[in-house]
Formats: C-alpha cells, sequence, structure tokens
C-alpha cells in the first residue's frame, strides 16, 4: 500500500468539497479485531466494520476528526469489489471523509449517492498527479 498517496488524496477530497476553515483529520489503519472493539463501544454492534469515523467536537474550532480503516477487511473485501487492498483502503478513506463532510448513508438513496461520490472523487483523484488534481463538485451537491 502507498501510503504516501493517503495525504493527498485527502486534501483532494476536502478540497473539493469545499471544506474550509481549520481542519484537522488522522487516519488510524488497524486491524479487524480493534475495529471490531471499536465498532462495539461506539455502535453497540459487535461485529467487524471496514471504516468508522468519529467527528471532532463542534466547540474545538477545527472540523474533521478521526478515521479508522481496517486493513483486514480492506484486503478482504477488496477483491469482491475488483480491486486492490490499497485501492479499498483509498476507497474506504474516502467515504470517512465524507462523512466527515457531512454526508450520510444512513437511507439506501443516500447510500447510493455517496458511494457514487465516492467513486467520482477516486476516479478523479486518479486521472490527475496526485500532486495536481482539481477538485470536482462540492459539497453543496450533497444537500
Amino acid at each position: 500500500m502507498d501510503d504516501a498517496r493517503l495525504a493527498p488524496l485527502a486534501r483532494f477530497v476536502l478540497s473539493s468539497e469545499a471544506a474550509t476553515g481549520s481542519w484537522a483529520v488522522t487516519l488510524a489503519l488497524v486491524d479487524d479485531r480493534r475495529l471490531r472493539t471499536l465498532h462495539r463501544e461506539f455502535m453497540a454492534v459487535d461485529e467487524p466494520t471496514d471504516v468508522m469515523t468519529f467527528p471532532s467536537d463542534p466547540e474545538s474550532g477545527t472540523a474533521g476528526g478521526d478515521i479508522a480503516v481496517s486493513v483486514e477487511r480492506a484486503a478482504a473485501q477488496g477483491p469482491d469489489y475488483g480491486h486492490s487492498a490499497a485501492a479499498e483502503v483509498e476507497f474506504l478513506l474516502v467515504h470517512g471523509l465524507l462523512h466527515l463532510c457531512g454526508w450520510d448513508d444512513a437511507a439506501d438513496g443516500d447510500r447510493e449517492r455517496m458511494l457514487n461520490r465516492q467513486s467520482e472523487l477516486l476516479a478523479a483523484f486518479k486521472a490527475a498527479d496526485a500532486g495536481r488534481a482539481e477538485a470536482v463538485g462540492s459539497c453543496s451537491e450533497s444537500a
């Protein structure tokens, strides 16, 4: 996995979503066991999951939050979607970032729109050099 691609990808997504102000995002690449523990502690669901997002406290003055991605889950499910574990980690990072930007996937229609946005962002990022990728669309499209 090329960890060096993750920070430029995150910046690209936040720019594309018109994320303004002070942002801080941390990404934890963890194993299934750790993410399952977090899932149980914070969601009361004792099952593995692929990504979890923890938004910053709005009163902190800094937008963003923490994203935890299970590298094991990404390696297991990536081939199911026709791509590598590294590509799945990128997909899950974008998913987490969209949640931090206000996207919700609780309803089926919202989930489909969010997944489409993830694919659109990843395609645009991959089409350009990571350092020269230009933002596409904005978070106003999610409303």
